[in-house]
């Protein structure tokens, strides 16, 4: 693609070469590769029009920009009414000249962990493109669809949404031609308004279903969504594709799949249905699950996600990249299902973006948290305070802290006697930060 090519695409006015190749695209001056284009988009707290001087200096070949600015020689800018607009029919254009085939992937749990593990099946059998990291939103989707490989036969997107109307809009603009959901509840209630609106809000990847789309979907969902059976998987109990035996080690999960056992090294009970929606994605291509038995066993969850460590004489379990009310049920479900040698210690932070319904979600999770088994629970942040209060009122042994700094304190009690610790809260809580800190303490991991 040149830069005269982009000028056409999007109505822009270019200013500089015409002729001057572009090999991708960024919205982040200092991730800039020599030859990619720096989109300048205007942020809350950041105006990326400031940062044009510092991407031509670090190779930049020009840059999508809404004001007028003279480019280096050799290279250009292209003048845009919205840099964010233009962006996206970059993306819509890369997308129509895809000839492969895109599976897009939405949920409020498991999106990453199942567009990863379809990923990583798939291109065991041909050139396949995925987005990296979570990159799922309004700007994050058009970057990954206008840097993709349009020679791959597969591409594997997320989706993600913070409110209605935004699945729609990805949607749109992705046109994918399979269709996963992978779970619906509690999320970005702040936005979102209700758990109604999540199940709709979600739903929005199937807009525009057409003739040749199809979709992936959990059983328990069949209900809630108007798709035609014969275009349509569904995963889990009393779904077309089903999992039972299931138990956990400190390998992953283990569960068996039309008679045959398969271990996947992850360590969550949720990873089961994101296995199953990505043996629905392959069998809609024409791919036996099966015969991925062997190589599941090579899969590594992204980071953040279940991550099992070592450390000495005791684990910790990585969850930290985010949390919800779902999804932190699942991780005290695969906690106290671990065949742990001692005891099962959950630190817990703030739920956020819950909105009006934060304090009762909150004590809901206490609640259920106490019911579960736990030998011992850490409670850091504000909100954290309310599923504290219940844990403690049902019985559950456990401790509440506003720093982060005495939360490390009271973890510090049970490094050690094979202890298994997780850690899980959301994106805004920085939970990593006390991940690793325990490895600055340790010095050492396994």
């Amino acid at each position: 693609m040149k830069a005269g090519d982009l000028a056409r695409i999007t109505g822009g006015k270019l200013t500089g070469e015409p002729e001057a190749e572009v090999s991708g695209f960024s919205t982040d001056s200092r991730l800039i590769k020599p030859g990619q284009v720096f989109v300048a988009l205007k942020g809350r707290h950041h105006d990326g029009h400031d940062f044009i001087p510092d991407a031509f200096r670090r190779g930049a070949v020009g840059v999508i920009s809404a004001i007028d600015t003279r480019p280096p020689p050799g290279r250009f800018v292209l003048k845009v009414k919205a840099p964010l607009e233009a962006l996206q029919k970059i993306a819509a254009y890369r997308r129509k000249s895809f000839g492969g085939t895109l599976i897009g992937v939405t949920g409020s749990v498991g999106k990453t962990t199942t567009k990863e593990l379809i990923a990583y099946l798939l291109s065991l059998t041909a050139p396949t493109y995925r987005s990296e990291g979570n990159l799922n939103s309004q700007i994050g989707l058009p970057l990954v669809l206008s840097n993709m490989d349009t020679g791959a036969r597969y591409a594997v997107v997320e989706l993600g949404a913070s409110r209605r109307g935004d699945i729609r809009r990805l949607t749109e603009i992705s046109c994918p031609r399979i269709r996963v959901l992978t779970a619906v509840g509690e999320e970005h209630l702040e936005t979102f308004g209700s758990l109604k609106d999540v199940v709709e809000g979600n739903g929005e990847i199937f807009h525009r279903f057409g003739e040749e789309d199809r979709a992936v979907i959990p059983s328990r969902l069949r209900g809630h969504y108007r798709l035609p059976p014969d275009r349509t998987l569904t995963f889990g109990e009393g779904g077309d594709l089903r999992a039972d035996l299931v138990r956990f080690s400190l390998e992953g999960i283990l569960f068996r799949f039309a008679g045959e056992d398969f271990l996947l090294p992850v360590l969550s009970r949720g990873a089961v249905e994101n296995a199953l929606a990505s043996f629905c994605v392959l069998s809609l291509l024409g791919y036996d699950p099966r015969e991925f038995r062997e190589e599941l066993t090579g899969f590594s969850p992204p980071p953040g996600r279940m991550n099992l460590l070592r450390f000495g004489d005791f684990y910790l379990i990585d969850d930290t990249y985010n949390a919800n009310p779902p999804s932190v049920r699942n991780a005290v479900e695969t906690l106290c299902a671990l065949p742990a040698p001692s005891g099962r210690i959950f630190v817990l932070g703030d739920m956020l973006e819950l909105g009006e319904e934060s304090e009762r979600l909150h004590r809901e999770v206490g609640a259920f948290m106490a019911e579960s088994g736990l030998d011992f629970a850490i409670f850091y942040g504000n909100e954290a305070r309310h599923a504290f209060e219940e844990f403690r009122r049902r019985g559950g042994k456990g401790v509440f802290t506003r720093e982060k700094e005495d939360a490390l304190e009271e973890m510090l009690k049970w490094m050690g006697d094979e202890n298994i610790i997780l850690l899980k809260g959301s994106r805004g809580m920085r939970m990593e930060a006390l991940v690793d800190k325990v490895r600055e303490l340790t010095g050492y991991e396994s």
